[in-house]
């Protein structure tokens, strides 16, 4: 499995140079095409322009995995049953 900092990513998407369309960093990082393009326009993700188009190097996809990952958290239920079984467990020791 890939950390943030060992990308494996298809080399027909990336040019020669590194860099990749929206589209096809889109497809590379997961997500949509509509919510990355919100994320340079709006949010200031990471990327660099060549006239009017935008490009992401490996650096740019590797910083905006950073920026939006979320770690995992236990979901509530979960925390309810762990805490619904363990005072089970408390009520038939005694």
């Amino acid at each position: 499995m890939p950390t943030t900092t060992e990308v494996e990513t298809p080399a027909a998407l990336m040019r020669r140079d590194g860099y990749m369309k929206p589209e096809e960093a889109a497809e590379d990082l997961g997500c949509g095409v509509r919510w990355l393009l919100d994320g340079l326009n709006r949010h200031g993700f990471p990327h660099t322009r060549m006239g009017k188009a935008k490009w992401l190097s490996e650096q740019d996809r590797i910083a905006i995995r950073e920026l939006c990952h979320v770690p995992a958290q236990p979901g509530k239920i979960s925390q309810l049953r762990r805490r619904s079984t363990s005072t089970k467990r408390l009520k038939s020791t005694a």
